[in-house]
């Protein structure tokens, strides 16, 4: 039964990356075999499945696709243009920081939602491959969610698991993440030097920057906008962000919150909004990607593969620093392929086994656990959440990323992201 399950596993995993069909087909399918050849009860199924995460999504669609009618992406948008000057490398630099900030105080997935599309109507309209910017904005939404206890979902369950607060995660971390963003600005400007290379001196380049400006203008000029909505809407962000913000004193899940938000918002806007258009918008196919997901991981968790894999870290070494470092490499490793939530569930009561057989403080291992799972997910477009909205959006938006391409990138990238993070922590340990 354990290489029945490793192979479904494995044959999913190929399709989805050859892409020979839709991947919430594949993962629809694989999740129906195993519950099928009894590796999982329908129950065990449905259990397995983290409703959080995929309601958390669904609210924060409904609630962006809402918003998006106020017409303030498109001022949003217009301003970006403006700032930048249509310049490639302002273009990048703004937008791939600005991901990295909105993901750590919002979640990774909100901010995708919100940054992508907006990216891909400047950047084609200027006549450039988008992909490289795309590219920016996923590892650039995962390394920004690891910064803080509610921009990345195993960070939520580190925290409570650990009883670590939101200041605790960022004065703990803003310093490897700030190393990593630094390597990866770095990197991305070798690797697309081409791509962003200055346009001043390109009279025909210029002359194609300022029309799809022009263009982005004379757009929203014709957008009506409504200053109610526009108040209203701000307010519905806001109290998102605070509800995320107070999440552990209001003792509710995210979810709930976002949900909240865009049920205020749309009894707010009923006159302005239909419902149905709302629902319309969602992205269902990947709600059902993660649906599938989930229970495959499930089928392979039930193998016992996992705890044996933590079980081997438990009783690999008795130093901290080369137990860190082995569950920083794992969790990133392991983060690439499944999902980071059920391993980093796995992987909460063996540090805390861990804990009892050490003096000193051990908190270094919560924060190998963080940075493993949350910025491993970069190695590959299923590792992340984020990762994968993003290449759903840049597929809707004419701009197709193949996992191969994405993979030949983003792998190397994140292997010396992890590098950095080792540096980290050589460095708190000693």
């Amino acid at each position: 039964m354990v290489y029945l399950t490793l192979g479904i596993f494995g044959v999913a995993f190929v399709l989805i990356v050859l892409e020979f069909f839709d991947k919430s087909l594949v993962a629809l399918s694989g999740a129906l075999l195993m519950i099928f050849l009894r590796i999982l009860t329908p129950q065990q199924a449905i259990e397995a499945i983290e409703f959080e995460t995929i309601l958390l999504l669904l609210a924060m669609m409904i609630l962006v696709n809402i918003a998006s009618k106020s017409g303030i992406f498109e001022w949003l948008n217009v301003k970006i243009a403006s700032l930048t000057r249509g310049n490639p490398m302002a273009i990048f630099l703004f937008f791939s920081l600005i991901t990295a900030v909105f993901s750590a105080f919002l979640d990774n997935v909100t901010t995708v939602i919100l940054i992508v599309p907006l990216t891909i109507e400047l950047v084609k309209g200027m006549g450039k491959n988008p992909r490289p910017y795309i590219f920016a904005e996923i590892l650039f939404s995962n390394i920004g969610g690891s910064l803080t206890l509610i921009g990345d979902p195993p960070n939520i369950i580190i925290g409570g698991a650990a009883d670590l607060n939101f200041l605790s995660f960022l004065l703990n971390l803003w310093l490897p993440v700030l190393m990593v963003i630094i390597f990866t600005l770095f990197i991305f400007i070798i690797v697309f030097r081409k791509e962003f290379k200055s346009i001043s001196k390109n009279l025909t380049e210029l002359m194609v920057a300022n029309i799809t400006i022009r263009k982005l203008k004379n757009k929203f000029v014709r957008t009506t906008i409504h200053k109610d909505f526009v108040i209203k809407v701000i307010f519905a962000l806001i109290l998102t962000f605070a509800g995320f913000l107070m999440q552990r004193h209001l003792g509710l899940p995210n979810f709930i919150i976002a949900f909240s938000s865009a049920i205020i918002l749309s009894l707010f806007a009923v006159k302005r909004v239909h419902i149905h258009e709302a629902f319309q918008s969602v992205e269902w196919t990947t709600l059902f990607f993660f649906a599938g997901l989930f229970i495959m991981v499930a089928g392979v968790e039930n193998t016992g593969i996992l705890e044996i894999i933590s079980q081997t870290v438990v009783s690999s070494t008795n130093n901290i620093f080369l137990l860190s470092l082995i569950v920083l490499w794992v969790s990133g490793l392991v983060s690439m392929i499944l999902d980071n939530i059920p391993f980093v569930t796995v992987m909460v009561p063996v540090i805390l086994g861990i804990q009892t057989h050490f003096t000193g403080d051990t908190t270094i291992l919560w924060w190998a656990l963080s940075l493993g799972a949350c910025l491993g997910g970069n190695g590959t477009l299923i590792g992340a959440s984020a990762n994968v909205v993003s290449a759903d959006l840049a597929c809707k938006n004419g701009a197709k990323i193949s996992f191969i391409d994405y993979f030949k990138f983003a792998f190397p990238v994140t292997l010396g992201i992890l590098v950095i993070c080792s540096f980290y922590l050589f460095i708190r340990v000693g």
